[in-house]
This record gives structure tokens, C-alpha cells and sequence, in this order.
């Protein structure tokens, strides 16, 4: 994930530069248009880095999310077999009070 920002930031800083750049032009100038697509060039690196970013992100969240489901399965049958137990102990106590009386 840091490679990507790296290359966003570097990207921002052509950027920036390309604009101070543009002032030296006119607008009706070649030049001018050419340092705007350069420009947009840049921008579109952005976009592909950030798209890149998101795929990534978007995996290890799956694998996050899957790992955490497979705990939760694992862990299942111990706690059915707590919760089953529990009510077993609580009917036991029930029935015991009711015949007492």
C-alpha cells in the first residue's frame, strides 16, 4: 500500500511542477498544450495507481473477512455444545425446584 501512495505523491509533484510550468506559456501556445497533457497523463497514472490500490485492498479484505468466518465455524461446535449444556443445567435446576414442592 505505501508503494502506491509513494507513487500518488510523486505523481502530485510532477504535477505541481507541470502547472508552474504552464505560466511560462500562453494558452494558444504548443507548448502549453503539450505540459496539459502531460498533465493529464499524470492524473490518469493516478487513477491506475489508485485502481491497483483498491484491488489490492479489496483481496486482503476478503482474505481478512474469510480467515475471521473460518474462526467462527471452528469455534461453532464448541460454543453449541456451551450453550446446550447450559440449558441442560438449567432444566436440571428447574425440575429440581419444581419437585421440592
Amino acid at each position: 500500500m505505501l508503494k502506491y501512495k509513494n507513487k500518488i505523491l510523486k505523481s502530485i509533484e510532477k504535477i505541481n511542477k507541470l502547472e508552474e510550468g504552464l505560466s511560462l506559456f500562453e494558452e494558444g501556445d504548443e507548448e502549453y498544450l503539450s505540459v496539459l497533457v502531460k498533465i493529464q497523463g499524470l492524473y490518469d497514472e493516478i487513477s491506475d495507481t489508485a485502481l491497483e490500490c483498491f484491488k489490492e485492498m479489496t483481496t486482503k479484505i476478503r482474505k481478512t473477512g474469510q480467515k475471521r468466518i473460518g474462526k467462527g465455524i471452528e469455534q461453532l461446535p464448541h460454543t453449541i455444545k456451551e450453550n446446550v449444556a447450559d440449558q441442560v443445567n438449567e432444566l436440571k435446576e428447574s425440575y429440581l425446584n419444581e419437585s421440592k414442592y
